[in-house]
């Protein structure tokens, strides 16, 4: 618990000083990962039977987890969004843990608060946020999932203390435990190489380019040149072309369009080469195949397939009779 706890604290420092934009998602978000450093502290602490007046403190540390991860994702959602005034109205799940326990001292009532917020943030985040980039939708749904797993886990919990007198006597706990060490330890040995689920998170956060009329100048830049008929464009030459970094093109497809760049790429050729076939019926598909920019014939007839659901001689069959 301890470990997790370091190392859950450690990204959240990571995220609490990064620059890039949006910097108050990033903080939101090292909010969450603070809270779980606190949760895990408090956990360990139970577990190593010290009992302590603040380790009650844990359930109220569960109530501002569904809040962090609702503004957090509202700032990814809109750029402008602020923390204002009625932010504070998040915070009626932790002010009424903390008045419910000291009016019911035995603590019989936390579970069913933690579940509630729990869910209802859950509920909040699937139907009011809805973000328009790819990359920023799949970040929605993890987040999602994680506190899915969450409520999975306390009802695991709730379920199995029915039986057991101490929490240091749980199975469960030990294996959510566990479980939590293994995750946090795999963020940060992956993230260290620079391609692990911290840098991931970072990239998903970003609301736009760095160039708000860069996507215009692609677009342009791929019906005017037609780079895409060299069969040799790679993500590299694309950049030179167009005088930025391969990064700036690879994170707006991947955001906005919600596929790698070759796909993307392979789209202008596939849509050349059904062009093609609708002006010469009758030509070989190797000819076409090439004037569209593919290279060999398994690359174009898989790339199309995937792409229409058919094969290149079963589309012009159907669509160029």
């Amino acid at each position: 618990m301890f470990v997790s706890a370091a190392l859950a604290g450690l990204f959240g420092v990571y995220l609490a000083t990064l620059k890039a934009q949006p910097r108050l998602a990033h903080r939101l978000l090292a909010a969450v990962f603070g809270v779980f450093a606190i949760q895990s502290t408090l956990a360990g602490m139970q577990v190593s039977g010290i009992d302590q007046p603040i380790l009650w403190l844990r359930p109220l540390a569960a109530t501002l987890i569904g809040p962090l991860f609702y503004l957090h994702l509202r700032a990814i959602e809109t750029p402008t969004f602020q923390l204002t005034p009625y932010s504070a109205l998040h915070l009626l799940g932790p002010v009424a843990m903390i008045l419910t326990r000291l009016a019911i001292p035995d603590g019989s009532h936390l579970d069913a608060i933690i579940l509630t917020s729990l869910s209802a943030y859950a509920l909040l985040i699937a139907r009011t946020l809805h973000p328009t980039a790819a990359g920023q939708q799949k970040w929605q749904r993890i987040v999602l999932i994680w506190i899915i797993a969450m409520i999975l886990a306390d009802l695991i919990l709730l379920f199995e203390m029915t039986g057991l007198d101490t929490l240091d006597q749980s199975f469960g706990m030990l294996v959510i435990a566990s479980s939590l060490l293994i995750f946090l330890a795999y963020i940060l040995l992956t993230s260290l190489h620079q391609d692990g689920p911290l840098s991931w998170i970072a990239t998903r956060l970003r609301t736009t380019s760095a160039d708000p009329g860069f996507r215009a100048r692609l677009d342009a830049h791929m019906q005017s040149a037609k780079p895409w008929l060299d069969p040799e464009l790679t993500l590299a030459r694309l950049a030179r072309q167009l005088s930025v970094p391969q990064r700036q093109i690879s994170e707006l497809i991947n955001d906005q369009q919600g596929t790698s760049v070759s796909r993307w790429i392979n789209r202008y050729r596939i849509a050349e080469a059904q062009r093609l076939m609708h002006a010469a019926p009758k030509r070989a598909l190797v000819e076409l195949m090439l004037d569209a920019g593919f290279q060999t014939k398994s690359n174009f007839n898989k790339a199309f397939k995937d792409e229409t659901g058919e094969t290149p001689s079963a589309w012009r069959k159907a669509n160029c009779g």
